[in-house]
Parts: C-alpha cells; structure tokens; sequence
C-alpha cells in the first residue's frame, strides 16, 4: 500500500511539473508581438531599361493632362510634372505605381487608402531605410490631379512662373524631398526628354 500511495505522489508530482511548463510556454508564446508582414523595397531602375517607345508613351500620358492643369490653374509647370513622375515612378513601371497607381511617391493616404513600402530618405546627410505610408489612387488620373492640388498648396505657391529651374528649386527649398540633389535631378530629366515643349505648348495656348 505505501508503495502505491508514493507512485500516486510521484505521478501527481510529475503531472504539477508538466502541467506547469505548459503554462510558461503559453505565456511566453501569448507575450510575443505577433509579426507583421514584411513591406516591399521601393526600388530605382536606370532609365536604359525602357525602351523610347516606353518612355514617349509615359511622357504623352503625363504630359497632356499637367498642360490641362496648368491652363487651368497656371501655376505647376508640365515639365516639371513630367520629371517628377519620370522620377519617382521610373516611367510608371515602379511598384508603388503599379499597385497604387502613386507616381510621384506622395505619403499619407487618399480617401483612407494607402499602401506601406520601405524607402530610403536622408536625414543629416546619412541616407536611412525607413518604413513608410503612400497614398494608393484609384487611377493615375487621380495621382496627377492631387499631386498638382498639393504642390499648388505646399511647394510652388506662386503663379505664373514660367521657369522650370524656379519651380525645380521651390520644390526643394520647400521640402518636397529629403534628397539634397532633388532639383538638379529634376532639371537633369527635364532637359534630356525635352519636357519644356510641354511648357511652350501650355503657356503659349489660348485655350
């Protein structure tokens, strides 16, 4: 009988200590952040990946609606719309342009809809991997026709400038980008497609 009765306590006990490492477990499973999805990179191509097919047909689908904007509100240059777009979205064929239809990397989100993507930015002249939030459009139409209400309000508040350097150097004096070269980039862009056509054609128009 006392036999018994110890392998009664030794199973008990033996239950106590299983039962007891469960519960730690768990709880050093519950007390865990659960992981969130990894965002994809944003990631820049060189322009000679296009074909000049592909970057006439993006130039015209950019280019004609800023020159509508500009008769309409004269204030950001179509030449300038154009760079930044060529910029940011690599002739449209970008990621953050092909699922959110977002050309020109603008943040934040539109009508409650935005996608998250890691991008690199420049903080006191170091460039950082940072987690960020991007407007998602429903179409590039949309993406066009903000981002000209957002630079009118924030970046080149002036009208009538009929100088791409200016509204390049506006752009970056404002903050549009952290990137410290943004403007030359732009202006790099504007005179290798010669986008300042796109200007002569919108400020000359009487429409």
């Amino acid at each position: 009988m006392r036999k018994q009765g110890w392998r009664i306590i030794l199973l008990l006990l033996i239950t106590f200590v299983v039962l007891g490492a469960a519960v730690t477990y768990r709880g050093q499973l519950s007390s865990r952040s659960p992981q969130s999805p990894k965002a994809p990179t944003l990631v820049q191509k060189k322009s000679d990946h296009f074909s000049e097919k592909q970057k006439r047909t993006f130039i015209s689908e950019v280019g004609n609606p800023a020159v509508k904007l500009y008769l309409r509100d004269r204030q950001v240059l179509p030449s300038v719309v154009i760079a930044q777009a060529i910029l940011e979205s690599q002739f449209g064929t970008s990621e953050l342009t092909t699922t959110a239809n977002n050309l020109f990397g603008i943040k934040g989100s539109y009508q409650g809809r935005s996608v998250q993507f890691y991008t690199q930015e420049v903080e006191n002249g170091k460039t950082i991997k940072v987690l960020a939030q991007f407007r998602k459009y429903p179409s590039l139409a949309a993406s066009i026709a903000d981002h000209n209400q957002l630079v009118s309000a924030k970046f080149i508040k002036s009208k009538n400038i009929l100088s791409y350097r200016t509204s390049t150097h506006l752009l970056q004096e404002n903050g549009y980008a952290t990137d410290p070269h943004y403007a030359q980039k732009l202006n790099h862009i504007i005179v290798k497609y010669d986008l300042s056509r796109y200007d002569l054609r919108a400020i000359n128009s009487r429409v």
